[in-house]
């Protein structure tokens, strides 16, 4: 050991030498500190003096104060660094991150940028209180809550939902119904493309859509039915200052839920492209209501729940308002997404 510390010292002195300076001769000594302690006498009776030394292994010898106090700060310093790093390790979890499952507060976001460029990054992780089944309990979902938020774009492309069973949905997209003198809430998009589905059953309800276009698509029972009224054109500028939702691709979630049930939101464009779902469902596989769109396409989809034709998988209800519709090249056929 001494003589690794004497190689330290010669090459520190090379590394510390300017050719025709000459520096004076500089030494430092350390305090000493007694390491014996008297202790008081009390009624006569002195206690015997304590010493503390260093511990001492076989084989390892420490001369000098210096060394001897360089080496104890070392071994306190690494042993408190490996300490500290373990414990963040065991006590801390990392956030998830878009576009893993957790719920993704996007109006918040959007709200605390004031409509300065932002990003959504950070969720939170869904949790169950112990008393809930397991089966109920749904932890693998991907939720944009984006009431108030005003959105460039949504890209969500082969993805895979679904669960055996236990679910009441597996896509929705839903704003809120109107309660007492509170209006209607709805999420409003230039437009809405869904290409490329599969799914048991899809459901459009309580929604406005200046032009709807439904083609190439083949359902266990076709039911478009909507409304012919007048309805408002969604139309969206600049989306300066909108908030930008990273693209979700090749992902897997039990659920897909877009929800501005507390507050209006507005997005730019919705891609829903190869969305495939399976399991049974309590409610509709693809619930879609409180939408208000001003182009909405539904094409190359496939829809169906094994019920037989004479029962609808597809679904587009007479509580949807329309301005326009084009329905091509769809046909029915017993179908049963498994």
């Amino acid at each position: 050991m001494k003589n690794i510390f004497n190689k330290i010292k010669k090459a520190l002195r090379k590394a510390f030498v300017l050719e025709g300076v000459v520096f004076q001769k500089w030494s430092f000594k350390l305090p000493k500190i007694k390491n014996a302690f008297k202790m008081p006498t009390v009624l006569g009776y002195t206690a015997p003096t304590i010493r503390v030394g260093m511990p001492q292994w076989a084989g390892i010898r420490v001369n000098g104060g210096f060394w001897k106090v360089s080496l104890i700060a070392g071994l306190l310093g690494l042993g408190a660094t490996a300490g500290i790093f373990f414990a963040t390790q065991q006590g801390l979890e990392q956030s998830p991150i878009f576009p893993q499952p957790a719920v993704y507060e996007a109006g918040q976001a959007y709200r605390l940028a004031e409509g300065a460029p932002v990003k959504l990054h950070v969720g939170k992780k869904i949790e169950y209180s112990s008393d809930v089944p397991v089966k109920d309990r749904h932890t693998q979902t991907l939720q944009l809550n984006i009431s108030s938020a005003r959105i460039s774009d949504l890209n969500f492309e082969a993805i895979q939902l679904g669960k055996a069973t236990g679910l009441a949905e597996g896509l929705k997209i839903v704003g809120a119904a109107q309660s007492g003198d509170t209006a209607a809430i709805y999420i409003e998009c230039d437009e809405v493309v869904i290409d490329g589905l599969e799914a048991p059953k899809l459901s459009l309800t309580n929604s406005e859509i200046y032009e709807l276009v439904v083609k190439d698509t083949v359902a266990d029972g076709l039911s478009i039915s909507p409304t012919l009224a007048t309805v408002m054109d969604i139309e969206v500028g600049s989306t300066r200052g909108a908030l930008s939702i990273p693209a979700a691709t090749n992902s897997t979630y039990d659920r897909l839920i877009i929800d501005s049930s507390a507050a209006g939101s507005v997005c730019k464009k919705l891609t829903l492209k190869d969305i495939k779902l399976f399991g049974a469902y309590s409610g509709n596989a693809v619930d879609i209501s409180y939408l208000k769109a001003g182009k909405l396409t539904i094409q190359n989809s496939i829809v169906g729940d094994g019920t037989g034709i004479d029962v609808a998988s597809f679904i587009v209800a007479n509580t949807t308002k329309v301005s326009s519709s084009t329905l091509t090249n769809n046909t029915e056929r017993p179908i049963a997404i498994k």
